[in-house]
């Protein structure tokens, strides 16, 4: 079983779907991505990502059929988005093939196929009459309101809003610090849109939170849960008949600015803080036909 013998004490002839409980040794996971051609990026990526399966095998277990067991663990998580939960499952198939390769058990483990993107994850963005219709269906709930400001008027990701403290909010100035995507930890300085300026008062006044995350969960000094935060906006998407996800108030957000002619996409760049405009090409491209299409129609007509 090579290196990982001594960890887990198991005989040689052991039923490859036998479940093998034990701790990776200190520093392992990292050096499994050294030999690998990858780029710094990439391979710090990795080594993010994977702590996730690494953290759910040591609960669950080594097995022929680990990375089956984790799918089907990934396919409850509703937080996740479809393209998440194929990162994730990625990154624990390339770890586990780098096992493979290393000999590390006594069986090869079996790889399952990706997640199939669903009709409901590629959804277009929200419509500007689907936007004022959650506005008014969450106008008189401070939480969801500020919540929805925050995807919608600031382009926020999930997390990030999640993340947000309130020490670095200043109202007074019209802007907030967030910890973005991809940043570490480090915080990164946006501007605040008017209507979002309010909301924020409104809702700091109305809770009386002082310091901490935004959004409370149900411990002090602990963030709303990714399930809690992704299943209350599933809710008001239901409840107005509406089908999308959360993910789309951001994507609204940006295709919004796309279809402003005088915003270029370096600009779009720095609101929506993309670090590259490549990204925003998919939302150019589709804005682009959206317009065309009515001509296109048109051309067509005999």
């Amino acid at each position: 079983m090579g290196e990982l013998s001594k960890f887990f004490e198991t005989p040689i002839e052991l039923n490859p779907f036998v479940r093998i409980r034990g701790e990776l040794p200190l520093g392992f996971v990292e050096s499994t991505f050294n030999d690998m051609d990858l780029t710094p990026q990439t391979r710090d990526q990795y080594i993010r990502n994977v702590q996730r399966f690494v953290e759910w095998v040591e609960k669950e277990g080594w097995s022929q059929d680990v990375l089956m067991r984790y799918k089907n663990h990934l396919r409850n998580e509703v937080s996740l988005s479809t393209s998440s939960k194929n990162k994730y499952l990625t990154v624990g198939r390339v770890f586990c093939d780098r096992l493979n390769v290393l000999r590390m058990f006594p069986f090869d483990f079996e790889s399952p196929k990706s997640f199939k993107t669903s009709r409901g994850h590629k959804n277009p963005p929200l419509t500007k009459d689907h936007i004022r219709k959650i506005l008014d269906f969450v106008q008189d709930d401070s939480v969801m309101n500020t919540m929805v400001h925050l995807l919608y008027f600031q382009g926020l990701r999930g997390n990030e809003v999640r993340s947000i403290q309130v020490e670095h909010i200043n109202v007074g100035n019209g802007s907030m610090m967030i910890s973005g995507k991809g940043r570490d930890g480090d915080l990164q300085e946006i501007r605040l849109h008017p209507r979002t300026v309010e909301v924020l008062k409104t809702y700091l006044k109305e809770t009386e939170i002082s310091s901490g995350p935004l959004f409370q969960g149900r411990f002090p000094n602990q963030p709303i849960s990714q399930t809690k935060f992704w299943t209350s906006l599933n809710k008001v998407f239901t409840s107005l008949d509406i089908e999308s996800n959360p993910h789309s108030f951001r994507k609204s957000f940006v295709s919004s600015l796309i279809e402003n002619p005088d915003l270029d996409l370096i600009t779009i760049s720095k609101f929506s803080r993309h670090k590259t405009i490549n990204t925003l090409q998919v939302y150019y491209d589709r804005v682009s036909l959206e317009k065309s299409f009515p001509t296109v129609v048109e051309s067509l007509e005999v």
